[in-house]
């Protein structure tokens, strides 16, 4: 590491809590925690021993001794910070997702490339040895082409009611799906084609979502195929009710040669892997920490003058899927992925 970052750490929720965390970890300097709640962040701040804590992040991303901006907010405010720190120099590395449309994807964009600083986006689970282990598997053909890759969420109703928002943090297939899409299209070298999706508001009677008027989608069977044959499905529910201990299936990979199974973007030490008559258990390097690698990488990017390993195009792929997705499951539909993601750029273009 050839120079300290100094970081303004904006929210200080759980994802707060892991930005100073991670920081810390790769010996950058957390200069300051921003939160409209003061105790919060005042005791997220105390327990890192950050001296600087503020309620408004126009005062702390315009603090001079701040190099690094790092977005831990709703998803609704990415764009109001982002374009704030831009607009005074600083770097920004953001909390997935990227936006909560393209509209706003592009009021990013615009900021970035105006000021002339970087832009990283926090798709850690991507990093995990498990996604370079899939990738290897099924470009190498040793599980044989095409494959299918299932991912499976099930969980009781979020405690930040925000994530059941639509228009907030818009429900799981916002929120988590887009490691998935990141995910696959990582192991499947390849781009979408085609989507299809059913989605349901499973929650919708529960007393704890009353206040909120407009519930998003929080259970969904989402179907993507690629250009390169493969499928990924994701089957994920929010909607459960508190208590509720079921739990998820190991995501899986398979095709005509073989599969695997574990948690691949989870940072597991180790993937089951079966082929004909034989299987093995895999074991994996883990990270003590997926959010100081991101970290570490995406310092590594400023000072080399190369773009974030996963930003702005990273996002905007991952953006496209997800409104491809809501897209089918309104319109009852399979939709064709270029042509909605062209529809997408030019209704984004500025008139």
């Amino acid at each position: 590491m050839s120079k300290q970052w100094r970081i303004a750490v904006i929210g200080a929720g759980d994802m707060g809590r892991h930005h100073v965390d991670g920081w810390s970890r790769i010996v950058h300097e957390v200069v300051s925690v921003t939160d409209v709640d003061g105790a919060r962040a005042s005791e997220l701040a105390e327990s890192f021993g950050i001296r600087q804590v503020y309620a408004d992040y126009r005062e702390a991303v315009a603090q001079p001794d701040v190099d690094i901006v790092s977005i831990c907010l709703p998803l609704p405010l990415h764009a109001d910070v982002t374009v704030a720190a831009a607009k005074q120099g600083k770097h920004v590395f953001c909390e997935k997702p990227l936006a909560p449309d393209f509209a706003e994807a592009a009021r990013i964009e615009r900021a970035v490339r105006e000021a002339g600083v970087a832009f990283g986006l926090g798709f850690q689970r991507n990093l995990a040895k498990g996604v370079l282990a899939a990738r290897d598997w099924v470009q190498s053909g040793r599980l044989g082409r095409p494959v299918v890759f299932h991912c499976d969420s099930v969980a009781e109703i979020r405690p930040k009611r925000i994530m059941h928002d639509a228009a907030g943090n818009k429900g799981p297939l916002m929120d988590l799906g887009c490691h998935y899409y990141v995910m696959w299209e990582t192991v499947f070298g390849s781009r979408p084609r085609s989507v299809h999706a059913v989605g349901r508001v499973l929650g919708k009677d529960r007393a704890e979502l009353a206040h909120i008027p407009e519930l998003a989608i929080d259970s969904a069977v989402v179907t993507i195929e690629y250009e390169s044959g493969d499928v990924g499905v994701f089957t994920v529910t929010w909607g459960m009710p508190p208590g509720f201990r079921m739990g998820a299936q190991p995501d899986r990979v398979f095709g005509p040669k073989g599969g695997a199974a574990g948690g691949f973007n989870h940072n597991a030490g180790r993937l089951a892997l079966y082929e004909e008559n034989r299987s093995e258990e895999v074991d994996l390097e883990v990270y003590p920490s997926l959010h100081a690698e991101q970290f570490r990488l995406f310092s590594e990017a400023i000072e080399e003058g190369r773009e974030a390993p996963t930003g702005l195009a990273a996002g905007k792929e991952a953006l496209a899927v997800t409104l491809a997705i809501f897209r089918s499951i309104e319109t009852g539909r399979v939709v064709d992925f270029a042509s909605f993601r062209e529809e997408l750029l030019h209704e984004a273009r500025p008139v």
